[in-house]
């Protein structure tokens, strides 16, 4: 089972070292990386061409904003299935295999999200952010709350025709994620971190233009979705309360890839650590 991973990339080479890295090391069968690059002018097209990794292919051209990247590498994936890894993100280890055996063994899902941890560009832990159920209206009417780090979904997803909406810049993972559910694609929540995300300071999901596109989501959502957007905030936190979201045994421990673009993994071990983050 071959999985495809796109990766939009623009002068974030460090970030983007880190990533592809995360996507080499995975122990799994076929793996392909497609990095869709902006026409960086960081080095990053010199690392590219130089071929560090047999399986990590590339093209670099002017691009109309993250989600056009995105969808110019599905179109080119070959991939059974498909995902896609921001330069600030990176894989935890065997999570790519984890994820072929999961679809591999259970052939009416469609879509798989994660667990994830923020971390900091040196590695260090901020918090953990464990996902749930996913439900279109949570999503509609609060943020996403399961990463895109941790999505995975079949090819039929795309041969579909469903793609990123570009006229997004910074929420299309939600808008998309929130089409596939409502369009009734079976969707799980797995109990297992399988990607960090770094905070760099200039990460899109968390800037303005992030909020105002999340306002944008519920102003085009149901009439009762927007009308009780406080309730379905409640039973959602109610929700991810009873899930677990909020407690994690200790010591926490994770291994990944500094924001140096170190080519070994540095381990950690956290004994204390919270789920607390901007977004609640």
């Amino acid at each position: 089972m071959k999985i495809s991973i796109i990766t939009p990339s623009f002068n974030m080479l460090p970030y983007l070292k880190n990533a592809a890295a995360s996507a080499a090391d995975q122990d799994c069968g076929e793996v392909e990386h497609l990095v869709i690059d902006g026409g960086s002018v960081d080095g990053s097209l010199d690392w590219l061409q130089s071929g560090p990794y047999p399986h990590l292919k590339f093209i670099s051209e002017k691009d109309e904003g993250m989600y056009d990247a995105v969808n110019k590498g599905l179109k080119m994936a070959q991939g059974d299935i498909l995902a896609y890894l921001n330069c600030d993100e990176q894989y935890l280890p065997r999570t790519l295999n984890f994820i072929a055996g999961y679809f591999r063994e259970n052939p009416r899902v469609d879509v798989v999200f994660g667990d994830a941890l923020l971390i900091r560009p040196d590695g260090s832990l901020i918090a953990y952010r464990k996902g749930y159920v996913p439900r279109w209206f949570y999503i509609a009417s609060s943020h996403l709350y399961v990463l895109s780090c941790t999505m995975f979904f079949r090819r039929r997803v795309i041969d579909d025709g469903f793609f990123f909406d570009t006229r997004y810049r910074a929420a299309g993972d939600a808008e998309f994620v929130v089409r596939l559910l409502r369009a009734g694609y079976c969707a799980r929540h797995l109990k297992r971190y399988m990607a960090a995300f770094t905070m760099t300071g200039k990460n899109l999901s968390v800037d303005d233009k992030a909020i105002r596109e999340r306002k944008l989501l519920l102003a085009n959502a149901p009439f009762l979705v927007r009308k009780s957007k406080w309730l379905l905030n409640a039973v959602r936190l109610s929700e991810k309360l009873f899930s677990g979201a909020y407690f994690q045994k200790m010591p926490l421990e994770y291994s990944v890839y500094t924001g140096q673009g170190e080519s070994v993994r540095r381990d950690f071990r956290v004994d204390r650590a919270s789920f607390f983050w901007k977004f609640e």
